[in-house]
């Protein structure tokens, strides 16, 4: 996410860009839609207190947590883009690593469910995980007044110079050309993750497959667009898609773990395993094949959003099923 945008506001001296703009309506939104999922209806007095101020943390928590972590990662991959790390943290402009944007604001989410108890924490951090992505979806606009999360392949066809295909970029030669509007595609995506979002939250589910869905789509919509960031050791697979692909191997792992120790793994739990571990690998295929093969970009893409697609309803699939063998225990 990059904040700087083209001016929106003059105030004297003082030049507020549309990114600042979107980011803060972003953070109102999410924390109001947050707030909705958590009505406080607890009779007793005590406990009413501590849910609410649960509530309070997470507003104060989250923001600072997100803004950190999402700075401190794009300083990372981006050393050569601030003077000094100091430097980096000085100022609100800038650029911002969504993998850390949202690991911040859910380290925020945990701390406030634990805050809030066993009874209402699970309900916390799905609606919270609601207002994360809502956030995510809304901030996504901020491209339309920069230059990022633009896909690799130029539009040259003038009947799809347009919304929502491609969207212009200005080159580093001054001239304009349209590129893929990943952008787009990534706001229509992650909306439709947060209407779910609240559907798990009003039906008091799991936060975690809401998490699921989003690293799944980050996976592919971060090998699009050809701003991504990478570890600095690392020109090949984007950071976001390191994130993704590590955070669904420990969910993987966790809930093989207690499917097993409740004596609940069967056939088709394999068979889930088995599915996840072939959409990983295609995954991590075809974004090898795709910067081999810049002609085929629709076709590898395809693949790769099919791939995506078996890797979330497999690792939700052993997820359901992991939480269903501990009612059963």
């Amino acid at each position: 996410m990059n904040t700087q945008t083209v001016t929106a506001v003059y105030a004297g001296n003082t030049q507020i860009g549309y990114g600042i703009i979107i980011t803060v309506i972003a953070f109102i939104a999410s924390m109001m839609l947050t707030f909705s999922l958590n009505p406080v209806k607890e009779e007793n007095e005590v406990a009413r207190f501590r849910y609410r101020f649960s509530l309070f943390i997470y507003l104060i928590l989250s923001p600072v947590f997100a803004a950190f972590l999402g700075r401190f990662i794009h300083w990372y991959s981006h050393y050569e883009s601030y003077e000094s790390f100091s430097a980096a943290f000085s100022s609100a402009e800038g650029s911002f690593h969504e993998a850390g944007i949202v690991i911040g604001a859910f380290t925020a989410s945990f701390i406030s469910s634990k805050i809030a108890g066993s009874k209402y924490g699970k309900r916390v951090l799905a609606a919270a995980a609601a207002g994360i992505m809502l956030f995510m979806t809304l901030v996504s606009l901020t491209s339309m007044f920069n230059e990022c999360d633009r896909g690799k392949a130029v539009i040259e066809d003038p009947a799809y110079m347009r919304l929502p295909f491609a969207y212009p970029a200005v080159t580093s030669s001054g001239e304009s050309e349209y590129r893929t509007a990943v952008f787009f595609w990534k706001f229509m995506i992650l909306a439709l993750i947060t209407v779910i979002a609240v559907i798990i939250s009003i039906r008091k589910q799991s936060a975690l497959r809401t998490y699921i869905m989003y690293f799944c789509a980050m996976a592919l919509l971060d090998s699009a667009r050809y701003d991504a960031s990478f570890l600095r050791s690392n020109g090949f697979v984007s950071l976001m898609q390191i994130v993704s692909g590590v955070f669904l191997l420990i969910t993987v792992i966790f809930c093989i773990g207690k499917l097993v120790g409740n004596r609940r793994f069967k056939a088709g739990h394999f068979l889930y395993t088995l599915a996840f571990l072939l959409g990983l690998s295609l995954t991590g295929f075809m974004e090898y094949y795709v910067q081999r093969h810049g002609n085929l970009y629709i076709s590898c893409y395809a693949e790769m959003a099919a791939a995506c697609i078996v890797m979330a309803v497999s690792v939700i699939g052993l997820h359901k099923a992991q939480q269903t063998s501990i009612k059963r225990k």
